[in-house]
Formats: C-alpha cells, structure tokens, sequence
C-alpha cells in the first residue's frame, strides 16, 4: 500500500515552491498592472507606439503564465529562475 501524498517529501518541496511563487506572482501582476496603466497612458498621449513597453508587458504576461501552469499543476517544472525565462515570439509583437 502506498503512502498518502502528504507523507511524500516532493510534496511539501513542492508545497513551498507554490508558496513562494504565489508571492512571486502577486509581485509580477503589480509589475503587470502598472505596465498596462503605463502602455494605456503613453498611447493616449502620444502618437508613437510603446514597443518597449509592450514587449515587457508580453514578457510579463508570459512569466505569469508559467507561474499560473506551475500553481495549478498543469506543469511540473518551476518557473524562472528554475528553467529560462518563457520565450516570446517576435510575431505576439506587432
């Protein structure tokens, strides 16, 4: 008979990863959040597109996607600084 998956050592390693990164996560949304906020004001005032800017908000995005698959268990692979930062495609750009 096997033991029960709180007997398991993976999982409160894991366990504490999740918590850590649940903090990570509130830390890249505020990061997000005022990326957006800055986006939105720069193409309100100005006639020039934020590429800049948006490519960190596509950047972010995609570090809180991974940070979502780990929480939710849809991966098992922890995210940055655990593997390299998710790739964004140049295409997601334009």
């Amino acid at each position: 008979m096997s033991k029960p998956g709180y007997a398991k050592q993976d999982f409160w390693f894991r366990l504490i990863f999740m918590v850590f990164y649940w903090f990570v996560l509130n830390l890249a949304l505020t990061v997000f959040g005022i990326l957006v906020v800055l986006v939105s004001l720069v193409k309100l005032g100005s006639k020039h597109e934020p590429v800049t800017l948006a490519y960190w908000l596509t950047n972010a995005s995609a570090f809180i996607g991974q940070i979502f698959a780990y929480l939710s268990y849809a991966d098992e692979e922890k995210p940055f600084p655990f593997q390299p930062w998710p790739p964004v495609n140049s295409d997601d750009e334009a």
